[in-house]
């Protein structure tokens, strides 16, 4: 079971989580969810994500998007 589809409220499998679905409309998840949600991926990737990127966080796409981004500036 992926982390996404651990904090989603609905009943979603992660195979169906599509880049284009909300955080919040299509998997339900709360401030508090995404908070959880993004220091695990910190702890687990070995990357910061500041306030402003969780601010900015709407859809899957974002979250993948900061993540990439945060990635290739720690191996840049």
């Amino acid at each position: 079971m992926s982390r996404l589809e651990s904090e989603s409220e609905t009943a979603i499998a992660a195979k169906d989580i599509l880049p284009t679905m909300s955080l919040r409309e299509d998997l339900g998840m709360d401030s508090m969810q995404a908070v959880s949600l993004t220091l695990d991926l910190e702890d687990s990737l070995s990357i910061s994500i500041d306030d402003e990127d969780l601010i900015k966080l709407d859809t899957v796409s974002d979250l993948l998007n900061i993540i990439e981004s945060k990635l290739s500036q720690k191996n840049g």
